[in-house]
């Protein structure tokens, strides 16, 4: 088996636990009435949305300034699962890297709804 087999194979698992982790008793919900929007600054960028009463959102970010889809993450992946709540800032971010990100939501712990469209944004440093 080549390394290259071996690391889809690995992925594919991977994939698949946290796709029947997100799974439960709930039901899944829609995405955020909307769409989402993205906002650069420096070092960080701003994710709003018009949140729905009663729903829990998970946001996914990458850094890549193509569209992700959350149903087949790029490796380089984060998930925002707890607090969510907009607006929800994201720190940490190097300047000059287009970032994409998308959100579904969630009711009482079941799978993710429908995704919002990809939205991407590059921070960067203030100006003087």
């Amino acid at each position: 088996m080549s390394l290259f087999s071996l690391r889809l194979k690995i992925t594919a698992l991977l994939m698949a636990t946290l796709l029947g982790a997100c799974g439960g008793g709930g039901s899944s919900a829609p995405a955020p009435t909307g769409g989402i929007t993205a906002t650069a600054g420096d070092s960080q960028v701003t994710i709003t949305w018009a949140a729905d009463a009663g729903v829990d959102y998970w946001l996914m970010y990458a850094a890549t300034a193509t569209a992700i889809d959350m149903k087949s993450p790029p490796g380089n992946h984060v998930w925002v699962t707890s607090g969510v709540t907009s607006p929800l800032v994201i720190t940490g971010l190097t300047n000059g890297v287009a970032y994409s990100f998308a959100m579904d939501g969630r009711i009482g712990g079941g799978s993710g709804g429908t995704q919002t469209p990809s939205v991407s944004a590059t921070p960067a440093a203030a100006t003087p």
